[in-house]
């Protein structure tokens, strides 16, 4: 029996093993040089730092001409490194290989390569991240197994891990601290509460991004935290410094260098539709459309800018989107899940708005809020007034958002603005649920609904300033979904979906990845180099 009980964990680090294998092989032969997003500027930063310039500065760094070549020219500059908003944790790690191949060959290709190694490693460590996160969530070993791998075979996901780029590595610290999460959240244990702030502040120390994620995870932590007051006072207080220590140290340096703590690379052109509203863009723009292609797979970036030969050609991103059948599966996938988490969250409803039992001493805000609402007439005036307006704007949503041609990015868009309806009715789920495993699944949905809040805010400004849709990109989503997978997985468990159906959807999602690169991805690769 314990010999049989073992498998699942040696599949783990078998699936690992090849995961990081695929990644390596993709990053040495597959994807040419500079067709990662920003892998110019992402390079460019790890050369500075292996070359001694610890903290290269924006507006200062520099990306060359010659970065994947050596065409003999020197002090040649093509742009600003705008990379270099970023913080350092990650170019500081994967300097580390790039300097050690830089004493022993001159060749830009190994160097290159073995760069990219980071990436490759990290991928792997985040599927063992992600099932030992599910172990914690109380998800058994065989569908943990399969729910961590389904991320291994989404083509953004091995495209990002087979190159120099922050992505990957970011969302692997991101898994790590919600295992974490999902452990404090069910045990209480303050020493994942406080690994858990480690783990974030690291991400806070990768990319920006991360930062919203930090203040999500540590509001949960908190509101979850159950301890008399005194100590809740000093432990809240560890908790947030402990996630905030990188973060604050790269405000510092920025309000040091440019006088202004959150400065990012950013156009300082005047506006070109300075009266735009957001209600336009979302009525005119295929916004949610573009979202979920860019997440499943927007590929390529500079690759014209290979060779001397083709430098002429480097005016502007090249780039393929996977909308084939591949896409479309993922798509029914997510919007049979959708489906059913909306279904969950209305039976959810119903229990709560049933409940008659008196609430437990309040020992955290979770526990106070929920005393609040001790009255049915209360309870029953927060539920109904959540789902009456939820439903009111999923009906506005679907009249005035914009529609793409075609049954798929019809579907696709109805799913979003679905699982935008749940993140919105799952507040309720948060404040009177006693279940901490129901309350995981609906923080899951909160933070997705809120982040996403914001990246269409910036996508408005962005589209202001340009009148082009920009910065809408499904990778930004990654920190999240790591706690999106938990809920997913707490979800299909409540509808008992059997085991062989999981193996399918992996199947499948395979085959998808697989077809995408033999069919569209790898001709492209061939398109843009020499």
């Amino acid at each position: 029996m314990l010999k049989k009980r073992s498998v699942p964990f040696r599949w783990s680090w078998l699936l690992a093993v090849v995961l990081v294998l695929k990644a390596l092989y993709m990053g040495f032969y597959v994807t040419p040089p500079g067709d990662i997003p920003d892998e110019s500027g992402h390079y460019a930063y790890t050369r500075d730092i292996a070359g001694g310039e610890i903290f290269p500065i924006m507006s200062k760094a520099m990306i060359p001409k010659n970065l994947w070549l050596d065409t003999g020219e020197t002090n040649t500059f093509l742009r600003d490194n705008y990379i270099t908003q970023h913080p350092p944790l990650y170019y500081a790690i994967a300097a580390i290989p790039l300097k050690l191949t830089q004493l022993f060959t001159n060749d830009r290709w190994y160097q290159i390569r073995a760069t990219r190694t980071v990436s490759a490693v990290s991928l792997g460590v985040l599927f063992l991240a992600l099932f030992w996160t599910l172990l914690e969530a109380g998800i058994s070993r065989e569908r943990s197994l399969l729910l961590a791998s389904t991320l291994g075979f989404i083509p953004m996901v091995s495209h990002l891990a087979s190159g120099i780029t922050n992505d990957i590595f970011l969302f692997m610290l991101c898994a790590l601290a919600t295992r974490h999460l999902v452990r404090f959240v069910k045990a209480q244990n303050l020493r994942d509460a406080y690994l858990c702030a480690v783990w974030l502040t690291l991400a806070g120390g990768t990319k920006m991004t991360a930062w919203v994620l930090i203040a999500g995870f540590v509001g949960i932590m908190l509101y979850e935290l159950r301890r008399p007051l005194k100590s809740w006072l000093m432990h809240a207080a560890g908790i947030s410094l402990t996630a905030l220590v990188l973060p604050i140290w790269w405000m510092a340096r920025n309000f040091v260098h440019f006088g202004n703590p959150m400065k990012m690379n950013v156009v300082s052109t005047p506006p070109k539709l300075p009266d735009y509203t957001l209600l336009e863009y979302v009525q005119t723009q295929p916004y949610f459309d573009w979202m979920l292609v860019h997440f499943y797979g927007l590929i390529g970036f500079s690759g014209y800018c290979q060779t001397p030969e083709l430098t002429h050609l480097c005016t502007g991103v090249r780039a393929t989107r996977i909308s084939s059948q591949p896409y479309d599966f993922l798509v029914m996938v997510l919007l049979v899940l959708t489906v059913l988490f909306l279904a969950h969250t209305f039976r959810r409803y119903r229990h709560l708005a049933g409940q008659t039992h008196t609430a437990p001493p309040a020992s955290s805000l979770q526990q106070w809020g929920a005393s609040l609402f001790n009255k049915p007439v209360l309870r029953t005036l927060l539920l109904s007034s959540l789902l009456v307006g939820g439903v009111c704007l999923f009906v506005v949503a679907e009249l005035y958002v914009y529609h793409e041609p075609g049954w798929v990015a019809e579907l696709a868009r109805t799913m979003m603005v679905a699982v935008a309806l749940v993140g919105l009715l799952g507040l309720a789920v948060i404040l009177l649920d006693a279940d901490p495993e129901e309350r995981l699944m609906y923080y899951a949905m909160a933070l997705f609904l809120g982040f996403g809040l914001l990246i269409l805010l910036q996508g408005l400004k962005a589209y202001v300033l340009l009148a082009e849709l920009r910065g809408v990109q499904g990778r930004y989503f990654y920190p999240f979904l790591p706690l999106m997978l938990v809920a997913l997985a707490l979800l299909l468990q409540r509808f008992r979906v059997p085991t062989g159906l999981y193996l399918w959807v992996v199947i499948a999602l395979a085959w998808g990845e697989l077809h995408a690169y033999v069919t569209q991805v790898i001709p492209f690769f061939e398109y843009v180099k020499i």
